[in-house]
């Protein structure tokens, strides 16, 4: 059997690691990335401060997640891991920061006792009461994780704890997520029996393995990236932005336009690894059923933003890894990683590397603002946190556009359906990314390897 030609239009993480298994699984392919930025890797964005290298995107994965791990080390990278030190996050409520809760699972507690600090003595009792609430669960089933923590907890423990956890990874309200999705092992232990949340909650934090839960990897982002663009031995082309994807009689065509001028790019296996917004036309004018495109159509999606700053020294920056937001809380920002503070092998630089988060699903707004502006809003926010204005040495901004999806409940069955209806209309066409089977780096990863499987044993057959 002839070897396959390939096209993946996006060249971020899950683009790239659709390529590599490809390359793997199905030997000798002819394998072509289209990328429209100017460089590889989507939300892996590793820039150079004059003092060294800083992450603009994702910044970190859970190394107890195997996707990721395992990926690092077929790529020989696993000497490069490094983890955060043993600073905790400050939560910012009602004008002050409290550390985040001992013994809490994004945001739920295990203990109501631990939340005196972050929340007024009233809700503290209400939440010392959930385990007293008859619990409804159907097993298997899925809501929505923030109607159900309200409902049991109280809304203030949604505002100045789950929001807040999640809000820098989705971007959404926690009313808009599945809590099967989110937090797989809070639906688990509760298909399993727990009585109720708080129940459930301890039993999987008095199990958790010892360790560090995040990893990175010296030199950045960049080093993973550049490590699966040399591995997939894919041809890598940037700036070059697919428009439509057409199916012919021998497969599929698609319409490309870059520095050289428009091109049509000929393929048998299509991996679309772009955001939602992104690959619905791309679908759409491919022929993909309108059930298919409906489903995918519903995704919401999130723009975000990140400031990132080196400043002087003399800051005095708070002894913490940074600080969460809560949503009732009047600043424009979201979220703020102390990275210096968070990653010793980071604290040698000059200055202080620190990372200010903007941007939330349906609250746009701060983003309207340029580029000079945002960065001002993020020393103006840095300036408040530490009492005195920092000295800014280097700064950075970047946008993600649309790039966080919201995973609501029963996310899975909607993935399923879309998937289905592609296997039927358009075979040999993938979809990839955030939007499948969740946002952060192993979720992408797993579903683009998972997907470039299915691929490649089409193929085979």
């Amino acid at each position: 059997m002839a070897a396959p030609r390939v096209a993946v239009v996006g060249g971020g993480l899950s683009g790239l690691t659709a390529a590599y298994q490809l390359s793997r699984d199905l030997p000798g392919a002819g394998i072509t990335v289209l990328e429209a930025s100017r460089s590889p890797g989507g939300c892996l964005d590793t820039t150079d401060f004059p003092a060294g290298p800083m992450e603009l995107g994702a910044e970190a994965f859970i190394g107890r997640r195997p996707e990721a791990s395992e990926l690092v080390a077929e790529l020989g990278l696993t000497s490069a891991l490094r983890h955060p030190g043993r600073l905790g996050p400050a939560v910012l409520t009602g004008g002050s920061l409290e550390p985040m809760p001992p013994g809490t699972l994004m945001g739920l507690p295990s203990d109501a006792e631990a939340l005196t600090g972050v929340l007024r003595p009233e809700d503290v009792d209400r939440a010392a009461r959930e385990s007293e609430l008859p619990l409804h669960w159907v097993p298997g089933g899925d809501v929505s994780l923030g109607t159900l923590v309200s409902e049991r907890y109280g809304p203030a423990v949604v505002a100045r704890l789950v929001d807040p956890m999640l809000g820098g990874v989705y971007a959404a309200s926690s009313v808009g997520l599945g809590l099967r999705q989110v937090v797989p092992g809070l639906a688990e232990a509760l298909d399993r029996g727990a009585p109720s949340l708080t129940a459930a909650a301890r039993e999987l934090t008095a199990h958790r393995v010892p360790g560090p839960v995040f990893a990175t990897l010296e030199g950045g982002y960049r080093v993973l990236v550049d490590a699966l663009v040399r591995a997939s031995g894919a041809r890598v082309l940037t700036g070059a932005r697919c428009t439509a994807v057409h199916r012919g009689a021998d497969g599929y065509a698609l319409d490309a336009t870059g520095e050289r001028g428009p091109w049509v790019e000929e393929a048998d296996l299509v991996v679309v690894a772009v955001p939602v917004p992104h690959a619905v036309p791309l679908l759409t004018a491919a022929g993909a059923t309108d059930a298919a495109v409906r489903s995918l159509s519903r995704i919401r999606t999130a723009s975000s933003a990140v400031v990132a700053l080196e400043v002087d020294r003399a800051l005095d920056l708070p002894e913490r890894s940074g600080i969460l937001v809560a949503t009732d809380e009047p600043v424009p920002f979201k979220a703020m990683t102390f990275t210096s503070r968070k990653w010793p092998h980071l604290d040698d630089r000059r200055g202080h590397l620190v990372r200010v988060s903007f941007g939330r699903l349906d609250d746009d707004d701060v983003l309207d603002a340029d580029d000079v502006s945002l960065a001002r809003m993020a020393v103006s926010a840095l300036a408040g946190v530490c009492g005195s204005t920092p000295t800014v040495l280097h700064s950075r901004v970047r946008r993600w556009q649309d790039a966080l999806a919201e995973i609501g409940p029963g996310h899975d069955a909607v993935i399923a359906e879309i998937r289905a209806g592609l296997n039927d209309s358009l075979p040999g066409v993938e979809l990839v990314g955030g939007a499948t089977e969740g946002v952060g780096v192993p979720a992408c990863i797993g579903s683009a390897r998972a997907a470039a499987r299915r691929l490649a044993a089409r193929w085979q057959d």
